[in-house]
């Protein structure tokens, strides 16, 4: 039996056909398709269709899995798929949890409901994004449905860090990033709601003292340049010493021109 296995890369190129698609869900109750499903509670579902006879399906982005626990996952991409008789075609699309809850198993998991409208402007916000990390995408999530805290935040993703060989500190800089980029995305999808990540003083320090992820993070915090060189005791400290704004701002740049004669542009 012949297979094709349909990468993440090759999920834009397939939705270009999508306005010839039937969706998922009529597909599936009109019996144009049987799958068999299976998620591992976080960033992962592999389906693999197939159809008696040749039918182009659109999943769209949002589509909700959900195992015999409960435990429910969202396909974070539109995918659309050609299977056809005597064929089998093998999916494995980016999603991302519904619940911090979730345990990191495989399961099997059948098609549940389109996306929860909670979600909406975020997966369009996602879908105008060529490279996005999972990371990033499952915090703007949590974020989204559960305003989760930063220590929380940490705590799923030590199960990630927990594998690691050898084992290294985190976050790590471009993981802090990440958790900029996502908090950006839910306050872009929800303009007026304060999330409780945003309090942390921890996450606050770590994402301006970080070169990545500073402008943006100056941004989401509403801060300017002179907010972060006045000395305010509620700034993180030091901030001011790591940004080059004026002169003689007492910056690494300022510091190294007065120890000696070496010129320093």
């Amino acid at each position: 039996m012949l297979r094709f296995f349909v990468c993440v890369v090759l999920a834009l190129a397939a939705g270009l056909r999508a306005e010839d698609a039937v969706p998922f869900a009529a597909a599936l109750e009109q019996k144009r398709i049987a799958v068999v499903g299976s998620g591992n509670g976080r960033d992962t579902i592999h389906l693999q269709v197939t159809a008696p006879a040749k039918v182009s399906v659109k999943i769209p982005a949002g589509a909700t899995f959900r195992a015999e626990s409960g435990e429910a996952q969202i396909v974070l991409r539109n995918l659309t798929m050609d299977p056809g008789p005597g064929a089998d075609v093998d999916a494995i699309l980016p999603a991302a949890a519904l619940s911090s809850r979730n345990v990191g198993q495989e399961r099997r998991v059948i098609f549940a409901s389109a996306a929860d409208p909670k979600l909406t402007k975020l997966l369009e916000l996602f879908g105008q994004q060529n490279d996005l990390p999972r990371p990033t995408a499952q915090l703007a999530v949590f974020a989204i449905l559960e305003d989760i805290s930063w220590p929380d935040w940490k705590k799923w993703m030590d199960y990630v860090w927990q594998k690691e060989k050898p084992a290294k500190p985190h976050p790590t800089p471009a993981e802090v990033a990440q958790a900029v980029d996502a908090i950006a995305f839910a306050r872009l999808a929800e303009p007026n709601r304060k999330f409780a990540i945003l309090t942390d003083e921890d996450l606050k320090r770590l994402a301006l003292r970080n070169p990545w992820a500073r402008g943006k993070a100056m941004a989401l915090y509403g801060m300017t340049v002179d907010d972060a060189i006045t000395g305010d005791p509620s700034l993180p400290p030091d901030l001011g010493k790591l940004l080059h704004t004026s002169p003689n701002d007492n910056c690494p740049i300022c510091r190294q021109r007065n120890k000696g004669p070496v010129e320093i542009p």
